[in-house]
């Protein structure tokens, strides 16, 4: 008997410890599992264009192998333009990049439901340059894999 007191004393330091009561010791829930970390990579382009070069293709495959790795993965591809030409039309070439880089996606094998495409045309310059000018950091698309 004195054994089986000591034991349940014990016990009860233990749970008093822990900071729960003997009413609701083993009924909480553990936090919820932290989101999984959010990937990201870049890939550039040359004026006026939308395909895709062998180092482009290298950084979407490792992207892919990513997003089929990740368990219910979310991938955001958001093209981009440098503010030379005319802003609409940059508006739908940043578009036509961001789709030529999901395209590439799936045909690596990620779901085509999983991938979100948007163009942010001459906004979100990676470099502040004035209207009409050439950068090749900001002619780019972004791929997130979250």
């Amino acid at each position: 008997m004195p054994k089986s007191v000591s034991a349940l004393f014990g016990v009860l330091l233990l749970v008093a410890a822990c900071g729960e009561s003997t009413q609701n010791m083993s009924l909480q829930k553990p936090p919820p599992a932290p989101p999984p970390p959010t990937k990201a990579w870049m890939v550039f382009f040359d004026t006026n264009s939308t395909a895709l070069s062998q180092q482009s293709s290298t950084t979407i495959g490792e992207a892919a192998g990513v997003a089929k790795g990740t368990a219910n993965a979310r991938v955001v591809v958001t093209g981009f333009t440098d503010t030379d030409g005319n802003p609409a039309y940059n508006q739908q070439l940043s578009l036509r990049r961001a789709n030529a880089v999901k395209n590439a996606l799936v045909n690596s094998g990620v779901a085509p439901q999983a991938v979100t495409v948007t163009g942010s045309g001459e906004s979100g310059l990676l470099i502040d340059t004035p209207d009409q000018t050439k950068n090749e950091k900001n002619r780019r698309v972004q791929i997130v894999v979250q």
